[in-house]
């Protein structure tokens, strides 16, 4: 499978698009199974940012496996793409009132949560990326 990828990185030029978009996708979903179930259940909109991390952090499990190198730049364009899809989703939800607040009874300008949950999103993917790579059979040295 490492062979395949590697071929298919050199084709598309060093991106390799399939592979991140399939993690996208995987992100994605398991965020509306996870973090919808705990948010329906809880009614707490942190709970969003909890089951994107875990969802995040297993695409990205996904996409390093696939690679089979531990590349944490593959795990932090996939964490950018995804906080770019979820973090409009969760604004605009919360300003059309469909979704809760983050933080009940603080001022709509507090941005709290649109600046942590971010960085937990980053640490997910770049984490994910490079334990999914080092267990895809990859390695850090190219020496």
């Amino acid at each position: 499978m490492a062979a395949a990828s590697q071929k298919q990185i050199a084709n598309n030029g060093g991106a390799p698009i399939r592979q991140i978009l399939i993690a996208l996708l995987l992100s994605i979903v398991g965020t509306a199974v996870i973090g919808g179930v705990l948010l329906l259940l809880l009614d707490n909109i942190w709970w969003i940012a909890g089951g994107s991390a875990v969802s995040l952090f297993g695409a990205a499990m996904y996409l390093g496996r696939a690679m089979a190198m531990p590349e944490p730049l593959y795990g932090t364009l996939l964490a950018a793409l995804y906080v770019s899809i979820a973090i409009t989703i969760i604004l605009v939800g919360t300003l059309l009132a469909v979704l809760p607040d983050p933080f009940p009874g603080l001022e709509i300008g507090d941005s709290t949560f649109f600046f942590v949950s971010p960085l937990i999103l980053l640490v997910s993917g770049v984490g994910g990326s490079a334990i999914g790579g080092k267990a895809g059979g990859g390695s850090q040295d190219d020496s």
